[in-house]
């Protein structure tokens, strides 16, 4: 039986993330996952998302939307089988070309090297 590494998983899924790779992304998580967005990016939004279909739709959206510059994770903080990130992201909007910046916290249950749960917090601040 494989050891579950929670921060690997979470690395991961960053890495296909930062160059666009959904099908990687979605290698890391569980097909019955639930992922929670709360953000204020620009206004104020609230999704729940379901299975790797949601979570597919909601990366969907954020390629389609932004052109990030940045993404980064400043901190990490392991316990168990959770893993917490604060991090930042920077780029432009594809529509308007204005620039935007937020910072984020994040949270992921993994389990047999799976993301089974992720709640994200994510503010807008303002651009460099």
């Amino acid at each position: 039986m494989a050891t579950n590494d929670p921060a690997g998983t979470v690395q991961r899924m960053f890495a296909a993330f930062r160059v666009g790779d959904l099908d990687a992304l979605l290698d890391t998580v569980d097909a019955d996952t639930r992922w929670t967005y709360v953000g204020a990016n620009p206004k104020p939004t609230k999704a729940d998302l379901v299975g790797k279909a949601g979570v597919r739709r909601f990366f969907e959206g954020i390629l389609r939307r932004l052109e990030l510059t940045t993404f980064e994770a400043n901190e990490v903080i392991l316990e168990g089988d959770a893993v917490v990130v604060f991090g930042g992201e920077s780029g432009t909007l594809k529509a308007t070309g204005e620039p935007f910046r937020n910072e984020w916290c994040q949270k992921y249950v993994v389990s047999a090297n799976q993301i089974t749960r992720m709640v994200e917090y994510n503010i807008q601040v303002e651009p460099r």
